[in-house]
Order: structure tokens, then sequence, then C-alpha cells
């Protein structure tokens, strides 16, 4: 007690100032700590998926790039045709342009001498000790991001002189009797891998310094280029789903890291994708917020000292006055009165002092809520943002652009669905692979327009054929997969006979009467993986073909 003022008028206004300064603690205490840290692990959580949906996009496009050249290796021409013929250079050629990130596509002998490529280039060139081809050789190959060697000196070179960089998928060519007559490789340059993050990136990743990286087996940041993941940070983000640390110098990043599925199970690439943002700015929503409480605080504590200072000045007179009548009673004078001259008015103004008081706490109490109101709301719309672009990433990463049909990555997701609940329940499924009949006669016959507008007709009858429980998605190329729920052997030939007959009999406005060969599979509990159904009935897709063409083979034909 001795270090309390003595005078009353700074007893209130000490009193008013830490009442200003008590309430406004918490709530900087609790944004500070609770909330910021929340912010945080929900930041962390978003910047996850978004390193996932990256990765599978990633994965994707790999597999779609070594399906092209698979499916390449497989046509007729690259089966018969001697490998001195004109045809192959206008076949490779079609497929450089269906995607402009091929650099170079080449076909080599068994010796690895270049027989055909695009543009002529490294035409009779001897590329047998290349990885691309020793790999070819024995089965897909995709190979990781390397400089351009033989071709450095033949391509345009880049414009700011750095050195041109491919990633490689290469396939074994054969015979029909199944005898190795080469390999087929193409060269990608490796700016697809920028232009596909660029897609993938949403309208505010520059303004939150938000950065996608993707790493190698060796930790090595392949894109874009920069120094190499420090081992301790690979190691954490082993065991968390996400970090905070200063990898590349004295700023915090949250880090979250998500592998890149493997296309060549034989040969895996082990890339991951790395996401992260700069700490401050994450929570820089929180730091402004947390400015504005203290300065708030300060503010309010302030104009109630004033207050208080100017109340306690108008009170103190008739509080002496009262003093003093109270001493006179105390001395034995009885006949004075505790009565001060507009003693009611001066409890009408303190009784206003006071509600004055109490009306700016409960101001300040409400722009406090207000404030956190806003945030929360702040807070929710950008989550929701981020929700919304997350699901338009999924669902384009998901979605054939041409027929509107689900793409690859949509089928091998459902069939994992089935192949999961076909174990729990014990209920066989079944899988149709379809193939457009000489779909690549129609493309050089007509053109690829009228190929394109074969493939939406056809993607329209298959969704008019099916039933509500069925699924139908584009497996690539001119390949459609259909995946028939519990569904028995006997039914599921009806319904791939249906679906051929639909196709058969519905002529298309570009080419007449397209047909559909049809390899049909059943999946069983015993397989190993949902994987199994599929080549078992793309294996009979190819018998389809060579029976004839425009026919299903399922079990028992085979």
């Amino acid at each position: 007690m001795a270090l309390m003022p003595q005078s009353f008028r700074t007893r209130l206004v000490v009193l008013c100032g830490g009442l200003g300064l008590l309430i406004g603690l918490p709530a900087y205490l609790y944004i500070d700590h609770v909330y910021a840290q929340r912010l945080l692990e929900d930041r962390g959580e978003a910047l996850h998926e978004q390193a996932v949906a990256v990765a599978a996009v990633i994965a994707e496009n790999l597999n779609e790039r070594r399906r092209e050249v698979e499916l390449l290796a497989r046509t007729p021409l690259f089966r018969k045709a001697p490998l001195d013929s004109v045809e192959f250079q206008p076949s490779l050629e079609r497929l450089q342009k269906s995607y402009p990130a091929y650099s170079w596509i080449g076909l080599t002998d068994v010796d690895g001498v270049v027989r055909a490529s695009t543009g002529g280039l490294l035409m009779g060139a001897d590329v047998s000790q290349r990885p691309w081809f020793t790999g070819g050789q024995k089965g897909p190959h995709l190979g990781d991001v390397h400089d351009a060697l033989l071709l450095s000196r033949l391509l345009r070179p880049e414009p700011d002189g750095a050195p041109i960089r491919f990633i490689d998928f290469s396939v074994p060519v054969f015979d029909d009797s199944g005898r190795l007559r080469g390999v087929l490789g193409a060269h990608a340059h490796w700016r697809w891998a920028g232009e596909v993050l660029q897609v993938l990136k949403s309208r505010d990743t520059d303004r939150g310094g938000l950065e996608y990286l993707i790493v190698n087996r060796q930790g090595r940041v392949i894109h874009p280029e920069r120094d190499a993941m420090p081992l301790s940070l690979a190691e954490r983000l082993r065991t968390q789903p996400v970090v905070i640390d200063r990898w590349g110098g004295q700023t915090e990043y949250v880090t979250t890291l998500a592998p890149v599925r493997d296309i060549v199970p034989e040969a895996p690439l082990g890339w991951q994708v790395v996401v992260r943002q700069p700490l401050h700015t994450v929570i820089a929503d929180v730091a402004e917020l947390r400015h504005a409480v203290l300065l708030f605080s300060l503010m309010a504590g302030l104009t109630l000292c004033l207050l208080a200072w100017w109340a306690a000045g108008r009170l103190s007179t008739p509080l002496e006055h009262l003093a003093l009548q109270a001493r006179r009673i105390e001395q034995g004078d009885e006949s004075a009165e505790l009565a001060i001259t507009g003693s009611t008015r001066e409890v009408v103004h303190l009784g206003e002092a006071l509600r004055s008081m109490a009306a700016t706490l409960i101001h300040r109490r409400e722009a406090l809520e207000a404030s956190n109101h806003a945030l929360e709301a702040r807070v929710e719309e950008r989550t929701a943002e981020l929700a919304r672009l997350n699901d338009e990433l999924r669902e384009q990463a998901r979605r054939d652009v041409l027929t509107g049909l689900p793409n690859r990555l949509a089928a091998n997701e459902r069939l994992r669905e089935e192949f999961v609940r076909m174990k729990r329940m014990r209920t066989a499924y079944a899988v149709l692979v379809l193939d457009i009949d000489y779909f690549k006669r129609i493309n050089d016959t007509h053109g690829h327009p009228a190929g394109d507008a074969v493939l939406r007709h056809v993607s329209g009858v298959l969704r008019g054929a099916l039933r509500e429980s069925d699924f139908v998605a584009r497996f690539g190329g001119e390949e459609f997969l259909i995946l028939l729920p519990a569904t028995p052997l006997n039914d599921a030939v009806a319904v791939g006979e249906k679906v051929r007959c639909a196709v058969e009999s519905s002529p298309t406005a570009a080419v007449g009467a397209v047909t559909l060969s049809i390899g049909l599979a059943m999946a069983d509990p015993t397989h190993q993986d949902e994987d199994v159904a599929v080549r078992a009935a793309d294996a009979l897709l190819y018998q389809a073909k060579s029976a004839g063409r425009n026919r299903l083979i399922g079990p028992k034909a085979a």
C-alpha cells in the first residue's frame, strides 16, 4: 500500500489505465499464441494437400508421355515396316507435334543406330551407349533429368545460355513374333516441368511467396535450379508432414513434401514435390491483428486516463466539502449536515462518467470482437478460396479435356476403390478395355479434327449405353476403360456387346460408321492388385484386334 499514490485523482488514473491494459492483454496473448498456432497448422495442411495434388499431376503427365511412346511402338507400322521405310519419320513428327515438349523422337535398330528421327537429327548416329537405349531394350524406360549430349549442338540453344536438359522415354519395338526390332526413344525438354507447375499455380501464389520445387532421389532440386535440400530437412520431412526450416537463407519457410508416383517401378525416379511458403507470409495477418490490438489497447488506456483525470477533478470539490462536513460531525457538531450544493447534479455527472467509461469499455470489447470476427471471416474466405482452387485442380487433373470423360488418373483411383471394395465384400467386378478400330486411318484420311469428333461421338454413345452405376473413362489415345461394379461375367459380356452394337449402329457425321474392339476381364479377390484385371483385359483387346476387330473377347473366348 505504501507504493500506491496518495492522490485520489492519481489513483483513479492509474486504475483506469491498468484496467485498459488488463482487458487488452488476454486478447493480445490469444492472438500471439493460440490463434497463430492454429492458423499455422491449417496452412500447413493446405500446403500438403497442394503438394500431393501437384505430385499426382506430374506423375500422370509422365505416364501419359510413356503411354504415347508405348502405343506408337505397338502400331503395325513399327511392328512390320522395314526400318529404312520413309513412313517412320512422318509418324514420329506427328507425335512430336502432339506435345510441344518433345525435342527429339527417334527409332534405332537393335545395334543402337538411329534409323528414323524427327527433323532427321542424329540419323545414322550410334546411340548404343546411351542409357535410354540400353534401358529401352529391356522394357519401358523413364530416364532422370540430364544435359543434352549428342543433340546439344543440333538444337536451338536456350535464350539465357543455360544447357539444354532432357527427360527420356523409351520402349522396345517388337515384331509380330515378339522379336526385338529396335528401340523407340523420345527426349522431352525439361521446360515441361515449369509449364506444368505454372498451370497449377493459384492466382495469389506470387503474392504469398508460394514455391513449388521438384527434388530428385539424391536431394538435388531439379526445378527450379537451386541448392540441394539439406539432409536434416529431408529426414524431418520423412516423419513430419509439415516442418519449419531456413533452407536456402535466413528466411523461415513452412515446408511440406509429397512423393511423385513412380511410372516405371523397375527404374524408379524417386522424385518428390516440395511446397513451401515464407513463415512471415503465413502469419502476416496474425502480426497485423496483433499490432492493431496492441495499438488499440494503448489508445484506449490513454483515453481512459484522460477521462479519469477529468472525472476526478470534477468530483474532488464536492468530496472535499463532504469530508469537511464529516469532520464537523466527528468533532461533535451534530447540526452539520452531509449536504453538498448541487450534490444531485454531481452524482448524476458521476453516473454519466461511469456510464461513459462502461460504454467505452463495451465499445472496446465490441471493436475487439468485430476485429476477431473480421479476421475469422477473412481466414474462412481464404480457406474457402484455397479449397475451391484445390477442388478445381483435382477436377482438372481427373477430367479429359477433349471428351469430358474421366481421365486415366480418375480411372486408376476408381479401380483402386472397386478393388478395395471387392476385397471387403467379395463381390467381383468386370473391366472392359475398348479401342476404336482403325483410328489411325481415320486421323490420316480425314484429319485430326475428324478424329477428335469421333472420340467425342464415341464418348457420348458410351455414356448413353451404360448404367448409372457403371464407370467409363478415356484411358489414353483412342482407348477407353469401362468398369462394371458387382457384375458377373455373363452380364458383363451383355453390357460389352450392347456398347459395341451401340457404337456400330450410330454412325458419326465426320467419318460414318466406326467400330470397337473390346477386351473383357473379371477382377478376382485373389489378384495382387487392381492392375491385374486391366492388364488381362488389355491383352484380350489385342486378341480381338488380331481376330478381325469389331468384337468382344472375354475369358471364355480366350
